[in-house]
C-alpha cells in the first residue's frame, strides 16, 4: 500500500512512471489545466466506487488484509487476460 495512490505491487510501482509518459494528459499545457483534467478523472473514478470501501469494511475483520487479497487476486486476473 502507498499512502497516495493507494494498493500497488512493484511491478505496478514501476510501472507508473511508463503510464505517466504514456498518457495524453501529461502534455497538456499549461500545468493547472492538466491538473484539472486528472482531479475530474479521480473524482469521477472515486465516485462509482464509493461504496465499495464501507461495504468491505463492514464484511471482514481485517480491511487491510481484506483489501491487499482483492487487489491481488484481481491484479492476478488482468495479468492472465
Amino acid at each position: 500500500m502507498w499512502p497516495v495512490l493507494g494498493a500497488s505491487t512493484l511491478r505496478d510501482s514501476i510501472g507508473l512512471a511508463g503510464d505517466f509518459f504514456l498518457d495524453p494528459v501529461s502534455y497538456v499545457k499549461p500545468t493547472e489545466a492538466a491538473l484539472g483534467i486528472r482531479s475530474i478523472d479521480i473524482v469521477n473514478k472515486t465516485s462509482f466506487r464509493i461504496g465499495d470501501y464501507e461495504s468491505l469494511k463492514e464484511a471482514s475483520i481485517d480491511p487491510y488484509t481484506a483489501l491487499r487479497d482483492v487487489y491481488l487476486q484481481l491484479r492476478k486476473k488482468k495479468i492472465k487476460e
